[in-house]
């Protein structure tokens, strides 16, 4: 389960400072999928920063399975990132210089999975959007 208590966030733009979240409380279960949307500028990608570890917040507590995020480490938050969330990306995110399989594996070789569980895992993402 997330949990986001009081989540504040600024931004500084010159001297001014923009308060992107204001006092955010949501909580989000062990399963399902979850959707945000809003106005241009509302806020969502700054949210899902701050969910995903990305950003820092400035005040108030990120709950990751009762945890408080408040001092992770960057260790911690990628951690977090390599077994815990996932992210798509809006824009076109592969590495330059691999094939769509080794874009693919990348992630599941970080997490050090065994080759042969990599390749039916890679296999069965290209069987499912018929590539």
């Amino acid at each position: 389960m997330i949990r986001l208590i009081n989540i504040n966030k600024y931004y500084k733009s010159g001297s001014e400072n923009y308060h992107a979240l204001r006092d955010i409380n949501l909580e989000f279960g062990d399963s399902g999928m979850h959707f945000i949307h809003g106005k241009s500028g509302s806020g969502k990608s700054t949210l899902l920063n701050v969910l995903g570890g990305l950003d820092k917040y400035d005040s108030g507590d990120l709950i990751i399975d009762n945890v408080s995020t408040a001092d992770f480490t960057r260790k911690d938050f990628n951690t977090y990132r390599n077994t815990y969330i996932g992210f798509v990306f809006q824009e076109f995110n592969v590495l330059k210089g691999l094939s769509v399989y080794e874009n693919i594996a990348f992630g599941l070789k970080i997490k050090k999975l065994p080759s042969k569980e990599i390749r039916e895992k890679v296999m069965h993402a290209l069987d499912v959007v018929e590539l």
